[in-house]
């Protein structure tokens, strides 16, 4: 029994000393001051700008642990990437081999900063020319470096936070908390491979004039395919994505669903950025030329993306509408959007206060969305009253009759065609005491050509101005006075006026009827 302890002893002793003599040799071999000389000049030449590194230490266990790193900016002083430790983990087997084959690399507390200046410059852009730029290949003795092999399988980056400036304030400032974790590996030709990742946002932060929106989740990813769980807030409205892009190194087709249970759109419409920094005088530096159009490399990735999904809002406000059941389906295929069906419901309103809904369908390239847009729409509206109209304080000021200046209405539908950057519409709003059938255009520049068949009870005719009333008008069967009228201008100034050519073409056909009614009764008399 003795005997096997004392075997036991002199193994463990053995094993101890295999581990202390490795210890001491990675300690040797790898030193602080061996690998700040290995990393610090080619960190250097890599960035150009001064890196920083308070400590560094090797073990066997915890593998190399860099402390306090910091790469400056520009000027030397500000930090534009600091971190607090950097870990790799290599492979003992290969080192004795003089290889440092990394197998896990691990980042903890990142803090990026990443400013766009007021010429628009921003300040990693001097980082992207150098990599851009092909490095000279330099013949280097074995004695100045260390051959390293990347064969890492894991990249963890913990409490990642991001921050982004724009001092001209064009766009808004952003701050992101997040987690990242990647399974993968970098081949022999440098080109990296990711089997798998995780990207887990805690917090993204984009800090706007009209308030903070922040959105959390997670994202996976392997080879081929990446998914995301979103949900994005602003105050108490909240948005949740779900999406999956497939392909989405070569060819990507991305699949995104987007759901509310309540928005407030005029409150998300009215987001923007911060006020703008004051600009500095005109510089004596030329102009620069005008932004290029893409470039064929750029329209051929363009065309290999492909989108598609709905919108899905169960109640929305908008400029005192309450919308309900907002739906919207829509593709994305060469460039091309689809846009079918579009429904919803509504009621209330500022100027209209209705209940009704709007369903339709519309196309366009997303890349002259005002020349392409195609499509159609159905509006069908129940009783409401209309206040603060433009169009119907004029033809209420037009024709002297006060009750068109807010009219109150029992029912409308109207049929909207999109082309040749204009809206052509055909319908009618009525009461029981007038109808209202417009049928022409608006440009998407707001300008108007509607002609309009206004017909106003008798009960109304008699609040006809005197200088409208002058105008032989026509009646229909019922005695109701039809008032031809064009408006024109823009919908926040409209023009309206009695369309005198249609008036010409109603009156001409009455009067020859008259004068041949006439002429037959005083035939008929005669004989």
């Amino acid at each position: 029994m003795k005997k096997w302890i004392k075997i036991g002893i002199i193994v463990l002793g053995i094993f101890l000393l295999l581990f202390i003599g490795l210890n001491i040799f990675i300690k040797s071999y790898l030193s602080s001051e061996r690998l700040k000389a290995m990393i610090l000049p080619k960190a250097e030449a890599l960035t150009g700008r001064k890196v920083n590194l308070e400590d560094i230490s090797v073990s066997l266990f915890k593998g190399v642990v860099a402390r306090g790193l910091s790469v400056k900016e520009m000027d030397g002083q500000k930090d534009f990437l600091r971190m607090k430790e950097f870990v790799l983990d290599y492979r003992l087997l290969p080192l004795l081999k003089k290889e440092f084959v990394i197998s896990k690399i691990e980042l903890i507390s990142p803090f990026v900063t990443i400013v766009k200046d007021r010429q628009g410059k921003y300040n990693f852009s001097s980082i992207a020319d150098r990599f851009s730029q092909k490095a000279p290949e330099t013949s280097q003795p074995k004695s100045q470096g260390l051959p390293v092999s990347i064969v890492t399988d894991r990249v963890f980056i913990k409490d990642l936070q991001f921050k982004f400036v724009d001092e001209e304030k064009a766009l808004p400032d952003v701050l992101a908390a997040l987690d990242m974790v990647f399974m993968g590996s970098v081949g022999q030709d440098r080109t990296p491979r990711m089997k798998s990742g995780q990207i887990s946002i805690k917090e993204i932060k984009v800090i706007l004039k009209g308030g903070e929106i922040k959105t959390t989740g997670k994202i996976d990813m392997d080879e081929q395919t990446i998914r995301a769980n979103l949900k994005t807030a602003f105050g108490k409205d909240s948005l949740d994505l779900t999406a999956t892009v497939k392909d989405y190194l070569k060819a990507p087709e991305i699949t995104a669903n987007l759901y509310s249970k309540e928005l407030d759109l005029g409150k998300w419409m009215g987001l923007g950025g911060e006020e703008k920094a004051p600009k500095k005088p005109p510089s004596k530096e030329p102009v620069r030329p005008k932004e290029k159009a893409p470039s064929q490399a750029e329209s051929r990735a363009d065309m290999k993306l492909k989108a598609s999904g709905a919108i899905k809002v169960d109640v929305a406000k908008y400029q005192g509408y309450i919308i309900k059941g907002l739906n919207v389906t829509y593709q994305y295929v060469n460039g091309a959007v689809k846009i079918e069906p579009l429904g919803l419901q509504f009621s209330g309103g500022d100027v209209y206060n209705t209940e009704g809904n709007l369903g339709g369908k519309l196309h366009f390239n997303s890349a002259r969305i005002q020349e392409t847009l195609k499509g159609d729409a159905d509006l069908k509206l129940g009783k409401g009253v209309i206040k603060g109209s433009p169009i119907f304080e004029k033809i209420s000021s037009l024709t002297g009759i006060k009750a068109l200046k807010e009219p109150v209405l029992e029912e409308g539908s109207f049929r909207f065609d999109f082309k040749e950057e204009k809206v052509f519409l055909d319908g009618f709003i009525r009461s029981a005491l007038f109808r209202l059938s417009p049928k022409g255009y608006m440009g998407f520049d707001q300008k108007m050509d509607i002609p309009v068949g206004l017909k106003v009870a008798p009960e109304l005719s008699k609040s006809l101005s005197k200088e409208v009333a002058k105008t032989k008008f026509m009646t229909d069967e019922k005695g109701w006075t039809v008032i031809p009228l064009k408006i024109k201008g823009t919908t926040e100034k409209p023009d309206v006026n009695i369309d005198t050519e249609r008036l010409v073409k109603q009156i001409v056909p009455e009067l020859t009827r008259d004068i041949e009614k006439r002429l037959f009764q005083k035939k008929k008399s005669s004989k």
